[in-house]
C-alpha cells in the first residue's frame, strides 16, 4: 500500500474502507508484490469497483486471473455483439460439436460473470456513458440468450426430432423459433440487475420428425410443433435462472405473453396474429413497441415485427389513449410501489424513469402509425425525433434526456452493488451518503438537490402531456353521472330503453357503477363503469322507436345477424350482476372491459341470447375470458382438430371431469359464434356435430385403453341429427353399436358401449356432455346395445318395419372401427334404395308413401298440443318434419344415401325431383333457425313457441323481427310454403 498510485486511488474512492479491504483480500491471492505494479489508472478504476459492487469485488478477489479485464485499455471502448460472438464462437461451436452442452451452459454464464465485471468496472471508473452503457449490457444479454436457446434447441433436437410444417405445396420444411425481448432488453436499455421481458414465437403449426419427411403423407410424429417450442421454453427459462457456482444469467419473466401467466409459453405467428387482432389492449401496444428479435431466428423475428406493426402502431388512436396511460401510471405508483418509497423509487416513483418512458411511448401510439420515423424501440432517440415532429418540446426532451441518464445512473449504482433487483434510494442516511458520493457528489445535500431537480421537470412534463390532455379527451356521457339525486332521471332513462321493471333496474344499475356497498370502489373503476352504460343503452330499444317490418318473406340470411338489440334488458343487468359478483375482481374487469369494449358486449349480448350459456359463463367466468384473450372464438374447428384437443386429457385421472369441462368450454365457444354472427347462421350446427363425434371417438379411446383393447371392438353409426351432421343445441345422440360379423361374445362388447356411453351421459356435478340414445336398434331396449354386421342385415330385411328403413336414410358412421362402418353403409344404402329395392324386404310395399305420409299425421296430430299447431314449429301443419320427411322421401325413391336433411333437399333441387324446391328450402332454413334460437336460450329440445306475449316477443327479437307480429306472419308463411311442398311429394 506503498505504493503512489493506489495511495492517490484511495482518495478518489467513493469507499475507501471498502475499497481498502477487497485490496487486502485480493493481494492475499496473487503474487507478493503483483499490485504494487499496476498503473495509477487502473488502481483508480479497481478503487472504483471496490467501492461500488460488493459482488462483482468478491467475484475478481475469487479470479484474479480477470484482473486483465480492468486495465485501461481493455475498458477505453465498448465490446460489441459482434465482438462478444467472437470470443464465444470457438469454445462454443466445438461444444455443440461434441454434445457438451453443460460444458457450453457453464461457459456461457463464466462470459456473462466477466463481461459484467468489465462493463461495470468502465461505468464506476466513468469511462462510458449511460446509453453507451447499457446497450452493452443489452448485447451481452442477447448473446448469452441466443447461445442458451441454441444448446437448449439442440439438445430438443436430439431428443425429439425437427418440428416441420408443411407448405401450402405440400413440402415439408423446418419450423424455425425465436425469442423476442420485451421491455427495457427490447429497447436496449437494460439494467445491472433487470427481469428479461420475453416473448417465443414459432413461424407454422406442425409436427416434429427425425428427418424433414419428402412427402405430405408423414410418419407418425413425436411431437406436435406448438408441444415442442413449449418445452424448448420451458427448457431455456430453466437454464437462464437456474443458479449456480457460476451464478445466474438472469431472470426471466413471461407476465408480457398474451393471457399472461395463464398462457401458453409460445404460440405461432398466426396465434399472436389472431390475439393481438382480436384482444390487443393499450399496455400491449405500448410493449411490443419495444420488442426485438434477440435469439433464434432473426428474419422470423423480422416477420413477428411486421406482422404486428398495424396494431403496434395504428393509423388512427383514439387520444383517449393519454387517459388509459395516465391511469396506469397511478395504478402503479398506487398498488405496485410500496408504501413511503414513492418518493425514493427512480424507476417507478413520481418523476422516475417509467414517467420518461410512458412520455415516449405514448407519443409514439398517437403519431407513430402516421409517422413511420417516430417508431423504434428506444427512449432517448424517441425524445430527439419527437422534437423534430414538433411533438415535444426541445427544451422538455433535453430536460428528459437528461433526467433519464441521471436517473439510469442511480438505478445502475443501487443494482451493483450486490446485484439486487432495488430501484429505491435506502432509507439508512449512511447508504444515502455513499450513494450521493458512488454519484459523484461530495454531500447528500447536494446530490438531492438535484435528484429532486430532475424528477420534479419529468413530473410536471408527464403531467401536463398526460394528465391535461386525458383531461380533455374524457367522454361526456348522456346522463347524470351519480345515482344519489338523479333517482327520478335514472327510472325515466330506463323506461326510454324498454327496461320493464325501471324500480328493480335503477338498484341493480346503481350497484353495477357504485358497487355492492360492503366493499369500496375506486373513483376510476365508477368512471369506467359510467363509460359502459352507453354501450348497454344502445343495444336497448328505444320506446317507439321502429326500424321498420321484416318482410314475411324473410329468409335464414335475414335473422339474427342483422339484430342485435336486446329482447329482456332487464335480465342482461341482473346476470350482468351476478358476473361481476362471480368474477370478484371487480377493477380488473372493467379495465378490461373499458380497454376492451368489445367484450362488454359480447357479454351483454350473450346474457340476452342464450340462458344456458349465461349460466355457464357466471359459474365459470374465467372460461369466458380465455376464450377472448386465447383468439379461438374465431376458430372454426372440425372434428380431427377437436380430437387432437381432447387427447391432451387422455392421461387425466377423471376422465368424466375432463370430458364435461372441455365440452363446456366449445359449448362456450360455438355459442359464442353463432350469437355474435362470426360464423354462417348454420356453421354451429356442423361445429356441434363436429364435437359430439370427437367426444364419441375420444371416449371410445379410452374404454380401448382401460381394457388393453388394440382395435375398436364396434363401429359407432350416428343417426338423425347426429347422421345428418346437424346437431342443435341439447339434441340426443342417437347411435347403433356394430361389430364385425365374426365378433363373438355380444354381451361383453355391449358392456364397452355402455362405458362409452356412461361417459357421455352420466350426470355428474358438472353435469352431462350428450344423452346418448341406442334405442333404434333392432329390438330396441329390448335387444342387444350391440349387434354384429350380420345381425343388423337380417332384422333389417326380415323384420323392420318402415319407419326403421326411413331412419337408415340418416346414418353416418362417426367413431371406432371406420371399416366396419364402411361395410354398414353398404348394407344400409342398399336397404335404403327403394328404386332398385332387396327383395325380399318386410318394410316395402308400393305404397310406402301412403304410410309415410299416414305416420307424419298421426305424429302430428298425437304430438301437437291441442288449439297450438301455430305454435308447434316441429310437429306441426309445415313444421321442420314435414321437411324431413320430403328429404327421406328423395332418399327411399331415387336411392340416394344423403344424411343430412338439407344436403337431400338440395340435391332434390339439383336434379330437378323436387317440386317447390327453393321456397321449400329457404322456408326449412328459416324454420331451423328459428329452433336453434329456442334451443340456444334454453338447451332443451324445444318443439313449441311461447305462448305467452311476453316471452313470444321476447323470441321475436332474438329472430331479428321488429314486432311479434311481424314473427308471426312470417312463420306463419315459412310453414305455408313448407307443407304445400309437402303435400307435392305425398299427396299429388
Amino acid at each position: 500500500m506503498k505504493s503512489p498510485a493506489w495511495s492517490q486511488a484511495w482518495k478518489t474512492a467513493a469507499d475507501p474502507v471498502r475499497a481498502r479491504h477487497f485490496y487486502d483480500l485480493l493481494a492475499a491471492t496473487v503474487p507478493p508484490g503483483l499490485l504494487e505494479t499496476i498503473g495509477a489508472e487502473q488502481a483508480r478504476i479497481l478503487c472504483a469497483l471496490f467501492g461500488g459492487s460488493q459482488a462483482l469485488s468478491t467475484w475478481i478477489v475469487s479470479h484474479p486471473d480477470l484482473l486483465g479485464l480492468t486495465e485501461p485499455e481493455a475498458l477505453a471502448y465498448p465490446r460489441r455483439k459482434g465482438e462478444l460472438r467472437k470470443l464465444a464462437a470457438a469454445w462454443f461451436e466445438q461444444a455443440l460439436v461434441q454434445k457438451d452442452y453443460p460444458g457450453a451452459i457453464r461457459r456461457v454464464r463464466e462470459l456473462k460473470q466477466r463481461e459484467m465485471l468489465r462493463i461495470a468496472a468502465r461505468d464506476l471508473a466513468r469511462l462510458g456513458q449511460t446509453p453507451e452503457l447499457i446497450h452493452e449490457l443489452s448485447d451481452l444479454a442477447d448473446v448469452c440468450l441466443d447461445l442458451v436457446w441454441m444448446v437448449c434447441f439442440a439438445q430438443l433436437r436430439d431428443k425429439y426430432g425437427q418440428p416441420c410444417h408443411l407448405d401450402p405445396a405440400g413440402k415439408w420444411h423446418a419450423t424455425p423459433g425465436c425469442v423476442l425481448g420485451m421491455g427495457k432488453l427490447g429497447g436496449q436499455e437494460l439494467n445491472y440487475s433487470s427481469d428479461v421481458d420475453l416473448l417465443f414465437v414459432y413461424s407454422d403449426e406442425g409436427s416434429v420428425f427425425r428427418d424433414l419427411p419428402r412427402t405430405p403423407k408423414a410418419p407418425r410424429p413425436a411431437l406436435t410443433n406448438h408441444q415442442f417450442y413449449n418445452r424448448l421454453a420451458e427448457a431455456f427459462i430453466a437454464e437462464t435462472t437456474r443458479m449456480t457456482p457460476e451464478g445466474q444469467l438472469y431472470r426471466v419473466d413471461m407476465r408480457l405473453r398474451p393471457e399472461g401467466d395463464g398462457g401458453p409459453l409460445s404460440r405461432s405467428l398466426f396465434g399472436y396474429e389472431n390475439y393481438y387482432a382480436q384482444w390487443g389492449q393499450t399496455w400491449e401496444r405500448m410493449m411490443l413497441i419495444k420488442a426485438r428479435a434477440v435469439a433464434g431466428d432473426e428474419a422470423l423475428g423480422g416477420e413477428f415485427l411486421e406482422m404486428v406493426q398495424p396494431f403496434r402502431y395504428a393509423r388512427s388512436v383514439n387520444p383517449r389513449v393519454l387517459h388509459e396511460v395516465a391511469a396506469m401510471k397511478d395504478r402503479i405508483e398506487n398498488e405496485v410501489v410500496k408504501a413511503g418509497e414513492l418518493d425514493r423509487n427512480v424507476k417507478l416513483g413520481r418523476g422516475g424513469i417509467r414517467e420518461v418512458e410512458f412520455v415516449a411511448q405514448s407519443l409514439q401510439l398517437l403519431h407513430g402509425g402516421r409517422q413511420p420515423f417516430l417508431q423504434g424501440a428506444q427512449t432517448l432517440p424517441c425524445l430527439e425525433k419527437l422534437v423534430q415532429y414538433d411533438l415535444l418540446q426541445g427544451e422538455d426532451a433535453r430536460r428528459l434526456t437528461a433526467a433519464y441518464c441521471f436517473l439510469r445512473d442511480v438505478e445502475h449504482r443501487l443494482q451493483m452493488d450486490e446485484n439486487l433487483q432495488t430501484h429505491t434510494i435506502p432509507a439508512n442516511r449512511a447508504d444515502q451518503e455513499r450513494l450521493a458520493r458512488l454519484m459523484g457528489f461530495p454531500t447528500l445535500k447536494l446530490f438531492e438537490t438535484a435528484r429532486a431537480a430532475h424528477s420534479g421537470q419529468v413530473r410536471r412534463i408527464f403531467e401536463k402531456l398526460l394528465k391535461q390532455d386525458a383531461q380533455g379527451g374524457r367522454e361526456e356521457l348522456p346522463f347524470p353521472q351519480t345515482f344519489e339525486d338523479s333517482e327520478s332521471t335514472w327510472k325515466q332513462l330506463l323506461i326510454q330503453h324498454s327496461f320493464q321493471d325501471p324500480d328493480r333496474a335503477y338498484r341493480v344499475l346503481r350497484e353495477f357503477v357504485e358497487g355492492p356497498g360492503y366493499v369500496h370502489v375506486s373513483s376510476r373503476t365508477r368512471e369506467l363503469a359510467l363509460r359502459l352504460i352507453p354501450k348497454l343503452f344502445s343495444r336497448c330499444r328505444q320506446a317507439g322507436q321502429k326500424a321498420g317490418s321484416r318482410p314475411a318473406s324473410a329468409t335464414v340470411a335475414e335473422l339474427v345477424p342483422q339484430s342485435s338489440a336486446l329482447s329482456d334488458p332487464d335480465r342482461v343487468v341482473t346476470r350482468l350482476d351476478s358476473f361481476i359478483g362471480a368474477y370478484g375482481a371487480r377493477a380488473t374487469l372493467f379495465e378490461l372491459w373499458d380497454s376492451n369494449p368489445a367484450i362488454f358486449e359480447m357479454l351483454v349480448l350473450l346474457f340476452d341470447r342464450s340462458e344456458f350459456l349465461a349460466e355457464l359463463a357466471i359459474r365459470t367466468p374465467d372460461l369466458v375470458d380465455e376464450l377472448v384473450t386465447s383468439g379461438r372464438l374465431r376458430q372454426r374447428k372440425n372434428s380431427e382438430e377437436t380430437l387432437r384437443d381432447l387427447r391432451h386429457g387422455f392421461d387425466d385421472q377423471d376422465q368424466h371431469l375432463w370430458l364435461r369441462r372441455y365440452h363446456q368450454a366449445e359449448l362456450m365457444r360455438i355459442g359464442l359464434r353463432d350469437i355474435l354472427g362470426l360464423a354462417d347462421p348454420e356453421q354451429y350446427l356442423t361445429e356441434l356435430s363436429a364435437l359430439a363425434e370427437a367426444c364419441l371417438e375420444y371416449s371410445t379411446e379410452v374404454v380401448m385403453a382401460r381394457h388393453k383393447l388394440k382395435r375398436p371392438p364396434f363401429v359407432i353409426v350416428g343417426m338423425g341429427k347426429l347422421g345428418g351432421a346437424e346437431i342443435d343445441y341439447g339434441s340426443d345422440l342417437d347411435i347403433l353399436f356394430v361389430a364385425d360379423s365374426k365378433a363373438r361374445n355380444m354381451a361383453k362388447t355391449s358392456r364397452l358401449a355402455l362405458e362409452v356411453m356412461d361417459l357421455l351421459s352420466a350426470r355428474t356435478e358438472q353435469g352431462m356432455l350428450f344423452q346418448t340414445d341406442a334405442r333404434l336398434r333392432p329390438d330396441g331396449e329390448k335387444g342387444l346395445v350391440v349387434n354384429t354386421l350380420r345381425a343388423y342385415e337380417e332384422y333389417y330385411g326380415n323384420r323392420a318395419q318402415l319407419w326403421e328403413i326411413q331412419s337408415l336414410t340418416r346414418s353416418r358412421p362417426v367413431a371406432g372401427e371406420l371399416g366396419v362402418g364402411r361395410q354398414f353403409q353398404l348394407l344400409a344404402s342398399r336397404l335404403t334404395n327403394f328404386a332398385h329395392p332387396i327383395t325380399p324386404l318386410a318394410a316395402y310395399g308400393k305404397d310406402w308413401k301412403q304410410v309415410m305420409h299416414r305416420m307424419r299425421m298421426r305424429i302430428e296430430k298425437e304430438r301437437t298440443p291441442a288449439g297450438q299447431d301455430d305454435l308447434a314449429i316441429k310437429t306441426g301443419v309445415g313444421g321442420l318434419m314435414d321437411a324431413e320427411f320430403v328429404a327421406q322421401a328423395l332418399c327411399l325413391e331415387h336411392g340416394w344415401h344423403e344424411a343430412s336433411t338439407l344436403g337431400a333437399l338440395e340435391r332434390g333441387r339439383a336434379e330437378g325431383k323436387l317440386p317447390e324446391a327453393p321456397r321449400l328450402i329457404t322456408h326449412y332454413r328459416m324454420v331451423r333457425r328459428v329452433e336453434g334460437i329456442l334451443r340456444r336460450w334454453s338447451y332443451e329440445g324445444e318443439i313449441l313457441l311461447p305462448s305467452d306475449p311476453a316471452p313470444f316477443k321476447r323470441v321475436s327479437i332474438r329472430c331479428g323481427f321488429e314486432t311479434p307480429d311481424d314473427f308471426r306472419t312470417a312463420l306463419a308463411n315459412a310453414r305455408k310454403e313448407i307443407r304445400t311442398a309437402y303435400e307435392a311429394v305425398f299427396l299429388s
